[in-house]
């Protein structure tokens, strides 16, 4: 009898694991970020040996700007090639992320900084910092190189006692996306 209720006390947390992967994968889909992020936290502990499962989730979360989450799949991410590579991705976002933080709090120069650029948002918006610091302006304005619609705020910014950043994206000077990292 123990046997069984340890069976079905197996099987119903496998099946459970299961269907919230399978639900955080549904929710990417969607482009509802936040709540894959969200659900791939809760069951992290069950699946940090998953490759595919930690990197679902820390995409997720880089989409839902919760960047401070990389750090377990950064940490996690190293028997493949692939899963190196996004810890690699990753951790550079995350670098940049902090690099800007310190840079808008502290005064620290960044512009002799060679980082590779990556498609995300601050990682473009880290780019164009670093070429033009806009030193005494408390909001750091930029053009995109490659959109001239395209144009953003960088600026610091205090969430519930901590120091962090801003980017506001701006198209034809309409404010379109306001991210917090």
């Amino acid at each position: 009898m123990k046997k069984i209720a340890l069976f079905f006390v197996m099987s119903y947390g496998l099946l459970y694991a299961a269907s919230s992967n399978s639900l955080m994968y549904q929710l990417y889909q969607k482009g509802e970020y936040t709540a894959a992020c969200e659900v791939g936290f809760t069951h992290l502990k069950a699946f940090q040996s998953n490759e595919g499962y930690l990197s679902l989730y820390a995409f997720a979360c880089l989409k839902a700007d919760q960047l401070d989450r990389l750090v377990t799949p950064i940490a996690l991410l190293s028997n493949s090639t692939e899963a190196r590579a996004n810890a690699s991705y990753f951790a550079m976002v995350l670098f940049q992320k902090e690099l800007l933080v310190h840079a808008l709090y502290d005064n620290y120069p960044l512009k002799s900084i060679k980082l590779p650029v990556s498609s995300h948002l601050l990682s473009r918006v880290f780019s164009l910092y670093c070429a033009n610091p806009q030193a005494g302006a408390a909001v750091k304005e930029y053009a995109d190189p490659t959109n001239a619609h395209q144009t953003y705020k960088l600026y610091p910014l205090e969430v519930k006692g901590k120091k962090t950043i801003a980017i506001d994206e701006y198209y034809d000077k309409i404010l379109t996306l306001h991210h917090i990292y």
